[in-house]
């Protein structure tokens, strides 16, 4: 609507100005020295209005000639960024898809043109990582250092991370070195402390955790579950039973019930031959919260009637039917009752739920037990076979 006033107004003064010249269109005189020109008013004003003009336009290609190298540099800037733009679409699309090599060609190609090519860089070291390529990842990870080096905090830290599956104890060394330089730093503690869990080095792991609890690097779950590792990790490291036990008691209740930290008291217990209270600690962890890894434990020990806690252990069933290692449990505490036909029966249901040696193990020591010998290598022969097929698989009862 106001434009249309704005054109009906332009409208009617030019209406009224064409209307008032064709009346009198007037005499201009330019006096300049002896000469005189003398013109009508509407022939001047148009003569102002083309100078006008004129001028206007030369400035205006002045101003275009002399910002045009300025303008070039622009466009040609914004055209490589285009070009980083499409590649890192292109190497993010062929990720999604696995494709590794075309994804590590597609981020490198226009690292050094990118504004984000410290993401380029890093993307591509990590699909370079992804083929085994070391030499290629580590030439993109030195490219990254050369062309930002006040980022060297973030590029250890994808080295350490890449570094971590096939070479452990030098993403270790990594972050050492990281964390010395910036002893505060949140993202290093976490990936520290994660590696310190991995290669089990508690000592180190211990020492560190005033200053991560300090620098509230993690989440109190977070931070729960790296103590219960380290705990449970002292545990399992104790050199004799004089030692367990006093870390042990040094404890929380609360920790005692820990699944993590109890299976590795029982664990360490069991192997230095000390049973006594273990059968009465995991049946009232075990009643507060189930865990496959105590139930594991629990068919293992040996101190006391084997019968009393398999008539135990059958309780659990009404909530763990189909559970193969409460079965195993089962099949263990049924075997060393010598109720042979259920022991089979418990085993070899676990076995059909999950095939593994242990299970096979305990069910060829229920048949050598009772002295077929036959039975017993048909079982191992059966073994054999079955896990060749399945390939490696995790020991039961373990996390």
């Amino acid at each position: 609507m106001r434009r249309v006033v704005t054109w009906i107004l332009a409208f009617l003064a030019t209406t009224g100005l064409a209307t008032l010249m064709l009346y009198d269109n007037g005499v201009v005189s330019v006096v300049w020295g002896q000469w005189i020109i003398e013109t009508s008013l509407s022939f001047f004003m148009g003569l102002v209005l083309l100078f006008f003009t004129l001028g206007y336009l030369l400035v205006r290609l002045s101003l275009l000639v002399w910002n045009f190298p300025r303008y070039w540099q622009h466009r040609r800037r914004f055209s490589r960024l285009n070009q980083a733009q499409d590649a890192m679409t292109e190497g993010m699309i062929a990720l999604e898809y696995g494709e590794w090599h075309k994804a590590e060609k597609a981020l490198i190609r226009s690292a050094k043109r990118s504004e984000s090519g410290l993401v380029h860089y890093l993307s591509a070291a990590k699909m370079a990582q992804n083929q085994g390529a070391v030499k290629r990842r580590d030439a993109y990870l030195q490219e990254a250092r050369d062309a930002y080096p006040q980022e060297y905090m973030l590029i250890g830290l994808v080295e350490a991370r890449l570094l971590l599956e096939q070479s452990p104890w030098e993403a270790l060394a990594l972050l050492q070195a990281l964390h010395e330089q910036a002893p505060s730093h949140q993202n290093v503690l976490q990936e520290y402390a994660k590696v310190l869990v991995q290669l089990k080095q508690w000592p180190e792991l211990e020492a560190l955790m005033p200053r991560i609890e300090k620098s509230k690097a993690l989440v109190r779950e977070a931070l729960w579950s790296l103590q219960r590792s380290l705990l449970a990790g002292k545990l399992a490291t104790a050199k004799e039973v004089d030692g367990l036990d006093a870390l042990w008691y040094q404890l929380p209740a609360k920790a005692q019930m820990e699944a993590e930290i109890l299976a590795e008291f029982v664990e360490q217990r069991i192997g230095f031959g000390q049973e006594v209270g273990l059968e009465k600690l995991l049946e009232k962890a075990l009643a507060r919260h189930w865990d496959d890894r105590l139930v594991y434990q629990y068919g293992r020990l040996t101190l006391g009637p084997a019968f009393e806690r398999m008539k135990k252990a059958e309780t659990w069933l009404k909530n763990q039917p189909q559970n193969p290692i409460l079965l195993l449990t089962l099949g263990r505490l049924a075997c060393c009752s010598q109720m042979w036909a259920l022991g089979k029966s418990y085993l070899q249901q676990s076995l059909k739920l999950v095939p593994q040696l242990e299970t096979f193990h305990a069910l060829a020591h229920c048949y050598e037990a009772q002295g077929k010998e036959e039975q017993a290598a048909l079982v191992y022969k059966e073994a054999i076979e079955q896990l060749k097929e399945a390939g490696p698989k995790k020991r039961l009862g373990q996390a």
